[in-house]
């Protein structure tokens, strides 16, 4: 039966924005402070036609402004500092679990205490570090079906990564994030949906498409299949360690995409926070004191 509609969660509205590798190597050197189109293109290594159309795509959804002088270039907006939290998401993933895999390493200084730190992802009411077993996911007033529409972006290759050389800071996880089809597979199994067939269902994705997502999945570390069948080769594709270590990037992504693509209705998803029984906010803080980080007391060290 051809599936044609998917859960309309706001990691999916967000994903159509950000879920593009272009799109995010460029956040990234925003973040990092670059401007000008010639700082984009040198850092980032895109080809300079696909860098100019994604540039004007983050003007036109109100992501990136462009000055009205040339030689002062783009400047993240609100709703572009918003992202803040995914990029440090990213960020602390990627130290965590890949902090050898490039040529430099990456020191995030918060300039509250002063001090070199990992962000956490803690819970805003009860400050807790958030586990994603400790999460209840419910049915918000928001929840609607959509049409899928999945736009042909190409997978980064091992050249166009090579081609890079070492200047971005987070090449594996970016390019995981930029797969909307791949993130979209780890939404559910993050959801409970772990088989093949509910996977499928909750994707829309053609099955040849998945078979591959999954492979890549497994072969990065990120989920592990296991048989449930005696008699057939059935398994249900669980997340590892590595892979649940993903799931603050997911609620970042889905903070934002509330804060900026819910309805009037309110929000697609409720999450509720079993340690303390609220609806779940997350914050990313500073492991050292504690204090909320964002785009204005976190700097970087290369």
């Amino acid at each position: 039966m051809k599936i044609d509609t998917i859960r309309a969660c706001s990691i999916w509205r967000a994903l159509e924005v950000v879920g593009d590798v272009p799109v995010l190597l460029i956040m990234e050197q925003a973040f990092l402070g670059k401007h000008r189109f010639q700082e984009f293109l040198e850092e980032t290594g895109i080809v300079r036609s696909v860098l100019s159309n994604r540039l004007a795509k983050l003007v036109d959804v109100d992501v990136l402004s462009k000055h009205t002088q040339r030689q002062k270039g783009y400047h993240l907006t609100e709703k572009g500092r918003g992202l803040f939290p995914v990029a440090l998401m990213i960020l602390r993933w990627q130290r965590r679990w890949e902090s050898g895999a490039r040529g430099f390493e990456v020191r995030m200084i918060h300039s509250g205490c002063g001090n070199e730190m990992l962000p956490e992802p803690k819970c805003d009411q009860c400050k807790v570090e958030i586990d994603p077993r400790d999460v209840d996911w419910s049915p918000g007033p928001g929840l609607s079906q959509v049409t899928p529409v999945y736009g042909r972006r190409r997978k980064q290759t091992a050249a166009a990564s090579a081609k890079r050389g070492n200047r971005t800071m987070t090449d594996s996880v970016i390019e995981l994030f930029g797969d909307r089809w791949a993130t979209l597979v780890v939404r559910a199994c993050f959801t409970g949906i772990n088989r093949f067939d509910e996977i499928q269902r909750d994707t829309a994705m053609a099955t040849n498409i998945l078979s591959d997502r999954l492979d890549r999945l497994q072969q990065q570390n990120i989920i592990k299949a296991y048989p449930y069948s005696p008699h057939e080769q059935r398994f249900e594709y669980r997340l590892t360690d590595k892979g649940r270590d993903l799931y603050p990037v997911l609620l970042a992504l889905l903070q934002w995409g509330d804060r900026w693509f819910a309805d009037e209705k309110g929000p697609p998803l409720i999450l509720r926070h079993k340690p303390c029984d609220h609806n779940l906010h997350f914050v990313p803080t500073c492991d050292k004191c504690g204090e909320a980080l964002d785009v204005s007391n976190t700097g970087f060290n290369l």
